[in-house]
């Protein structure tokens, strides 16, 4: 459905006054922010129209009007311009996200931290599954009762580990040999391609030892499809529930079981391509305890590769033109940092 120019103006006057204040929006307020050159009635009468169309809904105890879904929907697919951001707010940014690097799941955490200060929204990000990476770095570590710990760190921060039981033919010695064994050869390695790498390196170690090496390759596979490596890390979610929308005790009670659920949120920031920032409003998200909530996310990539995903919780009411700027953006120079990490 298309608008004419003075619909567009009103409509777009609506939605950031209604982001800014929370309250409904008049006629005459829209005549003074908006130079229409037409009277408070001539609005009113293009309101009402709006309403009709199914952009703006009239709140029950309000003469004003606030955008639906829909009008948001309208707004952020056909009228919205993207916040440009200052050389300062961009250099900014990148200090935050680069300072005292230590490694990449520190700085995959900052990130979002960073975001969610910036735009005073609640942010998610989901740190790459383990099948994404390469390995850098496998400890076998001996506990007891002829059992030790793979200890398994990727080259994207992941620390993971799983217990194996050890055959007596293999004492605390050998673990500390095949550790050192292990991390030479598969160093590097993508783990869709470990076992093969390992079966092809250590034929002769094979030879003895090749039950014990395929129980910790089956460990590694067993970690590697493991879902909880897929992290979610939430932060600033005060800032939704500070909220106007959210002092109504049933819906922050309903927010707080979803920002919880960390696979309800994966849900809500799924299917994106590589450079595409999404963006869901309200009751686009299925799921019932999240159609209160609006997301702005997209995916960052690292060698070419999709890796994890990153956005912006908020509110339906939201500032869509600078949530999706500030994603956009820190994506960007989040793919820079981890590309100069692994250079």
């Amino acid at each position: 459905m298309k608008l004419d120019e003075r619909k567009k103006v009103i409509l777009d006057a609506v939605v950031k006054e209604y982001v800014r204040t929370a309250e409904p929006i008049g006629s005459r307020a829209i005549v003074k922010k908006r130079n229409l050159g037409v009277s408070p009635a001539t609005v009113r009468n293009e309101m009402a129209d709006l309403e009709e169309m199914g952009f703006l809904e009239q709140p029950y105890t309000s003469s004003g009007r606030i955008p639906s879904e829909s009008g948001f929907r309208y707004f952020v697919d056909c009228m919205m311009v993207k916040e440009q951001f200052t050389p300062e707010e961009e250099e900014y940014l990148r200090n935050m996200i680069s300072q005292k690097i230590e490694d990449i799941s520190t700085v995959i955490q900052r990130t979002g931290n960073v975001l969610a200060q910036f735009t005073n929204y609640a942010s998610v990000v989901i740190a790459p599954p383990m099948s994404a990476g390469k390995l850098q770095h496998l400890q076998l570590v001996p506990v007891g009762n002829r059992q030790a710990l793979v200890v398994i760190v990727t080259d994207l921060g992941n620390v993971i580990h799983k217990r194996i039981e050890v055959p007596e033919s293999i004492e605390a010695q050998d673990l500390e040999d095949l550790s050192r064994l292990f991390t030479q050869n598969l160093k590097g390695t993508h783990f869709d391609s470990i076992g093969r790498t390992m079966l092809s390196s250590l034929r002769r170690e094979l030879l003895h030892r090749r039950q014990f090496i395929e129980r910790v390759l089956e460990a590694i596979e067993m970690t590697m499809n493991n879902e909880e490596n897929e992290r979610v890390f939430i932060n600033g979610a005060l800032n939704i529930v500070n909220q106007p929308e959210f002092k109504d005790f049933e819906k922050l009670r309903k927010l707080l079981v979803a920002l919880e659920e960390h696979e309800l949120i994966k849900s809500m920031v799924s299917e994106t391509g590589p450079r595409e920032v999404k963006i869901k409003i309200g009751t686009e998200n299925e799921v019932e305890e999240i159609k209160e909530l609006s997301v702005v996310f997209t995916t960052y990539v690292v060698d070419g590769n999709e890796k994890g995903r990153i956005g912006l919780i908020g509110p339906v009411r939201m500032e869509y033109w600078k949530a999706s700027a500030s994603v956009e953006k820190v994506r960007d120079i989040l793919q820079e940092v981890i590309h100069d990490m692994l250079r």
